[in-house]
């Protein structure tokens, strides 16, 4: 009876363990696909922005405003998608979703849109960084540029949470980069995320109220 007993405990050990195994290689196969999605998206992406940018769709204010015109009621979701290449791919310029967003949606809904694809793609270029390391950075940004943003990273590694959040606050800063930068560094996920939310607002805002009060009038 002790030695039947003993035999299924082992039994179900061996299954349990068996079902984790496969329960880990659907998780791992499930991830692996994601990836895969995610780089053919982000890669489809960035060709089709670059596109766009060398047609002149982005050359200025008025060219942009009817690109985000022409997709219609959709006109606020493609606003925030541009956010948030531009955030991802630093080619793009990204002032002019600042003035294009409430001059088209009004204030609170260019805001609302500049936001969410901002913090969307500061999200992204963080998670690729940490997940692809420092080529990444390389690929995307040139080398002088590239150079000139480590050797003034540098300097401020010691209290990096801070100093993002600061920087992040000013409208000229690097924002692009401080976001791929954050990846290679040892910051938490959850801590850079907290940071993007509480300091990306501020200057999305004046600009909302600015450029809102001006073309809206």
């Amino acid at each position: 009876m002790i030695i039947c007993t003993i035999q299924v405990i082992i039994m179900q050990n061996k299954i349990q363990e068996q079902a984790v195994e496969i329960i880990e290689q659907k998780t791992s196969l499930l991830k692996r696909i994601f990836i895969i999605l995610f780089m053919i998206a982000f890669v489809s992406g960035g060709i089709f922005f670059f596109h766009e940018y060398k047609n002149g769709k982005f050359s200025n204010l008025e060219t942009f405003q009817e690109y985000i015109n022409s997709y219609n009621v959709l006109g606020p979701f493609a606003l925030a998608t541009f956010q948030c290449f531009k955030v991802i791919y630093a080619f793009i310029p990204g002032t002019l979703g600042y003035v294009v967003g409430p001059t088209l949606f009004g204030t609170v809904t260019g805001i609302i849109c500049n936001y969410i694809g901002i913090c969307l793609g500061s999200f992204i270029a963080f998670w690729l960084s940490r997940k692809f390391g420092n080529r990444i950075i390389r690929q995307i940004f040139s080398k002088k540029r590239y150079e000139r943003c480590m050797h003034w990273m540098n300097k401020k590694s010691k209290n990096f949470p801070l100093f993002l959040w600061l920087a992040l606050l000013i409208p000229v800063s690097p924002d692009d980069f401080l976001c791929y930068f954050a990846g290679i560094t040892d910051i938490k996920f959850s801590k850079f995320a907290l940071i993007i939310l509480t300091s990306k607002p501020w200057t999305i805002i004046v600009y909302g109220l600015i450029f809102g009060t001006i073309f809206n009038s």
